[in-house]
């Protein structure tokens, strides 16, 4: 039985792979490859067109190098005036599935800023479709319609889960308790018909927006969560907590606030944090974009 070749280590088969991309990775050889491929022969000035911001003296010396290397042929049209038509050979055309292949390869790999993942979960399917529908604009939306179906879909793809607090089976609470659990790494906004009381300032999570929400306000809302993530932990504690402070202050009653324990740790939390962190002028910053979330006047 032969022994099938090891492609990598084979120095000949390199040095081919070597000379290849050298000669389609020059800056517009692909382009023009790509355009003769894709819309047949053409003239010089109908391919200068279709290549956008290629001068007529580098087209020259690129058609003349891929003429060269027997990827494109050059054919004089006996009519009057005479014209020259540009096509691929053989040789070129079969570069069409190695180009296909790179292609995908760099749409997988190569995406510098992919968007960030949000599952949003609500039973209510109208008003999933709805968020995911403000969402879908600036980020990649998963949905689910249910705490269970919620923890099939999640994992280390979630950046943020949007989920609905109250739902038959298990509700968006269990949810958040099992990921603290499970040590899921993702941002948590709760969306709520639910008024916020004391009992948020515990849960783990990142926002809470009650219903009916407005787009405007869940896109700030999620985005604000995921910009946390680029800080210390010290520093999303803090943004966490504040916003928390901030959302009860703006549906409390300030008797309500001062004879609750719940809120007077918070506030000896916040005031403890305040003081480790590096640059006041960040927080007050921080301060001003969660007064904007939450609509509460400074």
């Amino acid at each position: 039985m032969q022994r099938r070749k090891n492609v990598t280590s084979d120095p000949d088969r390199a040095r081919r792979v070597v000379e290849t991309v050298d000669l389609i990775s020059k800056k517009w050889h692909p382009v023009i490859i790509q355009r003769l491929m894709t819309e047949g022969p053409q003239g010089f000035n109908a391919l200068k067109g279709s290549v956008d911001g290629i001068s007529a003296k580098v087209l020259t010396d690129s058609l003349d190098d891929l003429t060269e290397n027997d990827l494109v042929e050059r054919t004089v049209i006996s009519e009057s005036p005479l014209r020259v038509e540009y096509a691929l050979t053989d040789h070129g055309r079969a570069l069409q599935t190695a180009m296909e292949a790179l292609a995908e390869w760099g749409e997988e790999y190569l995406d510098p800023d992919p968007d960030p993942t949000v599952l949003v979960v609500d039973d209510d399917p109208r008003l999933a479709s709805m968020h995911a529908g403000w969402l879908e604009e600036e980020f990649t939306v998963e949905r689910a319609y249910d705490g269970e179906e919620a923890f099939k879909a999640l994992s280390e793809d979630v950046d943020v889960l949007l989920i609905d607090r109250r739902m038959p089976g298990m509700g968006g609470e269990e949810v958040v308790e099992r990921i603290d659990e499970w040590g899921l790494d993702c941002r948590v906004v709760m969306l709520s018909a639910v008024e916020p009381d004391f009992d948020i300032i515990g849960m783990g999570i990142d926002a809470y927006l009650v219903k009916p929400a407005v787009k405007e306000e869940l896109v700030e809302a999620v985005t604000e969560v995921l910009a946390r993530s680029a800080h210390e932990d010290e520093v999303q504690e803090y943004l966490g907590l504040s916003a928390k402070r901030a959302l009860l202050r703006a549906r409390k009653g300030e008797a309500e606030l001062a004879a609750s324990e719940e809120y007077r740790r918070l506030e000896d939390r916040i005031e403890s944090l305040e003081g480790t962190l590096s640059d006041p002028t960040d927080e007050a910053a921080a301060d001003e974009r969660i007064r904007t979330i939450v609509g509460e006047e400074p």
